[in-house]
């Protein structure tokens, strides 16, 4: 990968730049923002690994001008500043669409910057135009669902259908991989398609033998752009016996909505025949009040990175509340994405979000999975309108894999 290290510290550069080239990774380096100013085309790089604090600068005027590229590196923010500052960069540049990786503390953990290089650099192989029409073509697309759980009363409200690539050789492709060449190249639109006939054909036969549940179907908004999705949207759901109301389409966060009228007669439709339609990934990037106040939404889905601090970080928590407050008062649905520890789940339960989706409930399952799950997880399910944390705690535990 390319990487360009920025710190006003020569030492600091010197260390970075020797761990990444023995990982065999391309790095240059730089003293602070007025050399990038005078040639921002160093920029464009895979990843930027960014001091918060420079001479005469800060990590977020370097994040300003990140914003002014046509594409966007990863950055990772190093400092020893206050916590408030460097979240504050990192709010910006999600804000943006730009990939906050994470922020690590001075002195340098060498170990845990080469975990988080590690991890880029393998969500960045390349797949070719040619390898995802091939997979198409294979039928290598599947879908696994991740339950939603009430977080009133732990009774399992839903599940949301999310992609997988099974390849034969490369084994599980991530999203992160294929999703955004997919949408550069057109052929989110016949991807989009084959996982909804696949979703369509897995809740008409979950209805049939008595599973109840609301799906969530991802929508990239490149498909909302096309002038026969509505009815062919329709005719696919009329066909396989699904009624509306047990679906939710979640638009989702890879890109902006290019024409936000065509948008909102689209989901006003849908929303009016029945279907749910929820804002995913609120709070970061393209999911912003803009979109919440002029698209017709019925759920709202809070972004894992508040959920991940919320039990911490009391800022994450008022954000969250918040968030529950204007939902409510917005007549929406509030869903928490990323739920992984009980404490996360407690804070959730006890502001009110109506449901969440995580790790600690439950990973994404292929349907025979999933099937075998639910078989003992309804077996505990309760009618209450109500239970306390601890209850839904125990419920969830008999649940879980020994």
């Amino acid at each position: 990968m390319r990487c360009l290290i920025i710190d006003d510290d020569p030492t600091m550069l010197s260390l970075v730049a020797s761990l990444l080239a023995r990982r065999g990774h391309d790095a240059e380096t730089s003293e602070g923002l007025e050399p990038l100013e005078a040639c921002p085309e160093r920029l464009d790089v895979d990843l930027v690994i960014l001091d918060y604090r420079l001479e005469g600068a800060t990590g977020l005027d370097i994040i300003r001008l990140l914003m002014t590229r046509p594409v966007s590196p990863a950055v990772i923010l190093l400092s020893g500043a206050e916590r408030d500052q460097v979240m504050g960069a990192v709010a910006l540049g999600r804000s943006a669409g730009i990939r906050m990786l994470g922020r690590l503390e001075k002195p340098l953990d060498a170990r845990a910057l080469l975990r988080i290089v590690d991890q880029l650099q393998a969500s960045q192989g390349q797949i070719a135009s040619r390898e995802i029409r091939s997979a198409l073509t294979r039928g290598h697309f599947l879908l696994a669902y991740q339950p939603k759980l009430c977080m009133a009363t732990g009774r399992l409200m839903g599940v949301e259908a999310l992609a997988r690539w099974q390849d034969p050789e490369q084994g599980l492709v991530p999203p992160d991989r294929f999703i955004s060449v997919a949408e550069q190249d057109g052929q989110i639109i016949p991807l989009t398609w084959q996982l909804v006939e696949q979703a369509l054909a897995q809740q008409h036969r979950w209805t049939r033998t008595g599973i109840r549940l609301d799906l969530a179907i991802n929508l990239s908004p490149v498909v909302l752009d096309c002038d026969d999705f509505l009815d062919a949207f329709i005719a696919r759901v009329e066909r396989h016996g699904v009624a509306p109301s047990t679906l939710t389409l979640e638009l989702t966060e890879t890109r902006g909505i290019d024409d936000l009228s065509r948008a909102h007669d689209h989901l006003t439709r849908l929303r009016d025949l029945g279907f749910g339609i929820a804002i995913d990934d609120f709070g970061t990037g393209n999911a912003s009040m803009l979109q919440l106040y002029r698209l017709p939404f019925t759920h709202l889905k809070l972004d894992r990175a508040f959920v991940s601090e919320c039990h911490t970080d009391p800022k994450a928590r008022e954000i969250i509340l918040m968030v529950i407050a204007l939902a409510r008062r917005l007549g929406l649905d509030v869903v928490a994405e990323g739920i992984e520890t009980w404490e996360q789940g407690r804070m959730l339960h006890e502001a009110g979000c109506h449901a969440g989706q995580g790790y600690l409930f439950a990973r994404p399952m292929y349907a025979d999975i999933f099937n075998a799950w639910y078989a003992g997880y309804s077996a505990t399910s309760s009618k209450e309108e109500s239970s306390s944390w601890q209850t839904i705690q125990q419920k969830i535990m008999r649940c879980l894999p020994t």
